[in-house]
């Protein structure tokens, strides 16, 4: 029953999470048209886009959390090589597990501090002051959003990291050779 909720889950956030790279990329791609057309019109017409910035800082917030856990989960996030690349067999996983582990309770307070914090600005009704005044609360609610699927991410792989340590029936608790 557990693991099958699991799975659920897991599915479920598979889901939400390409969706989220795709509106991610969406955005990159907007934002880029957006600059460029900003930096015409500003140099050719002195006429910029008031709210091109802010909008262009909302959306590098919004193009990181959408898309942290599409890129874990193709391990193409930054690794210090050289240290992995010396570290092989039960002691690269045992590595594995421990950096998904501090992953996890980075990911998990994010998520919780980032729900108290945008519920707040929702209910105190706070504003970007700025030209266009954005509501920070939407600005913000994309950091727990995405902070939870990195949060199932890392539960996967701490799942993963532990089967691949036990498989040979070697538990990371015996303490016996690597």
């Amino acid at each position: 029953m557990l693991r099958t909720l699991g799975r659920g889950i897991v599915r479920a956030s598979r889901k939400i999470s390409n969706v989220s790279f795709g509106g991610a990329f969406a955005i990159l791609c907007f934002v880029t048209i957006l600059v460029n057309v900003d930096v015409l019109l500003r140099y050719f017409f002195r006429a910029p886009i008031l709210w091109a910035t802010e909008i262009s800082e909302a959306a590098i917030l919004y193009i990181t959390f959408l898309g942290t856990e599409r890129v874990l989960r193709g391990d193409s996030h930054v690794k210090v090589d050289v240290l992995i690349s010396r570290i092989s067999g039960r002691k690269r996983k045992a590595l594995d597990l421990a950096s998904s582990c501090i992953g996890l309770v980075v990911s998990a307070t994010l998520t919780i501090f980032g729900v108290l914090v945008t519920w707040s600005y929702y209910k105190r009704g706070i504003y970007n002051p700025s030209a266009t005044e954005l509501p920070l609360a939407p600005v913000i609610a994309v950091i727990p959003f995405g902070s939870f699927l990195l949060s199932v991410e890392f539960c996967t792989r701490i799942v993963n990291s532990l089967k691949g340590l036990m498989d040979k029936g070697d538990y990371p608790w015996s303490g016996g050779p690597s």
